[in-house]
């Protein structure tokens, strides 16, 4: 039951939480951004990153975590990453804790085209000499887009037994801001697959001229990032996360998103952070699932089996649509 004294702490926690998961780790990363440029090192690179992006990530882990320390260091397990309940509705505690340990595995894949450069004249020009890296890539990293949905939905499930508000605000924007950038990597897929039939030269040419073209869902674009705060928020708040796996968490809202985006220091790090949250969380609430039956088992096995056979057969079938 909660006390009035719990009732009225609430806004006051959640102001709290706001300023280091939202306002800390944003300031933090443009203030990081801002030194590069103010000195004029900004496009400096080390490897296939920016100093900016250098910048920009240090500034905000740093001033998230000092943040933290000074704002919610004193309550809770500041290292908490726990399940405390199953998961009630869809998708489950199983298929819930599967999606929270394959998704961020499956984002990280972005490792795979680090070493090229971030931009889309240079993805576009590694589509040419390395085709399957780059389409392994990308492809795992749409998978992992799609499961981050289920994994959503788990997390705003266990977000929910405490704070209802923060989860349905958590789930809604983080479910549109999958769908804008399964979109996004939608258009990425079709400007990868130009390069060997029309040409390197004449693709970049094309996709240079449409690159800022507005589609109906561009309104949206930043959704993604925005909930990743909430969500860490809303973790934190419903003592799922304790505020140091909670930055790692908000810390995504710096990931660059949009069309034919490489990879640099800054996305690897955050999709390392992820794992090190989703991956453990995962676990916990698969420890935390209620048993099923031989008949749900049996089930699930077939489904695997059956999407198993159908990439089989695609990939004899050379990765040719069959329509």
């Amino acid at each position: 039951m909660t006390t009035s004294t719990e009732r009225e702490s609430r806004p006051a926690s959640d102001l709290r939480a706001i300023i280091v998961f939202a306002v800390a780790v944003t300031l933090g990363g443009v203030g990081g951004f801002a030194l590069t440029q103010l000195f004029g090192v900004g496009e400096l690179r080390w490897g296939e990153t920016e100093l900016s992006a250098v910048s920009t990530t240090v500034g905000s882990l740093v001033v998230g975590a000092v943040a933290g320390r000074l704002l919610l260091g004193g309550t809770g397990q500041a290292m908490r990453v726990h399940a405390p309940k199953p998961v009630a509705g869809w998708p489950g505690s199983r298929f819930g804790g599967a999606a929270l340990v394959l998704a961020p595995l499956l984002l990280a894949a972005e490792a795979i085209r680090s070493g090229y450069d971030y931009f889309y004249p240079s993805q576009l020009a590694a589509m040419a000499s390395a085709p399957g890296v780059i389409l392994t890539s990308y492809g795992l990293y749409t998978a992992g887009l799609v499961l981050l949905i289920p994994a959503f939905l788990a997390l705003t499930g266990l977000i929910a037994r405490e704070r209802p508000g923060w989860a349905f605000w958590g789930a809604t924007i983080a479910v549109v801001g999958s769908t804008v950038r399964i979109f996004q990597d939608g258009i990425s897929f079709l400007a990868l697959q130009l390069v060997p039939v029309q040409g390197l030269e004449t693709t970049t040419t094309v996709v240079s001229e449409t690159y800022q073209s507005w589609y109906v869902l561009q309104t949206l674009d930043g959704c993604d990032n925005l909930a990743w705060a909430v969500l860490a928020i809303g973790a934190y708040r419903a003592r799922v996360l304790g505020w140091a796996p909670a930055l790692g968490v908000a810390f995504m809202l710096t990931h660059y998103s949009g069309v034919l985006k490489g990879t640099d220091l800054n996305t690897l790090l955050a999709a390392v952070l992820l794992a090190a949250v989703f991956v453990p969380l995962g676990v916990s609430l698969w420890r935390r699932a209620e048993p099923v039956s031989r008949k749900v088992w049996w089930g699930g096995i077939a489904s695997v089996a059956v999407l198993a056979v159908l990439y089989l057969i695609t990939a004899l079938n050379g990765f040719q649509s069959w329509g």
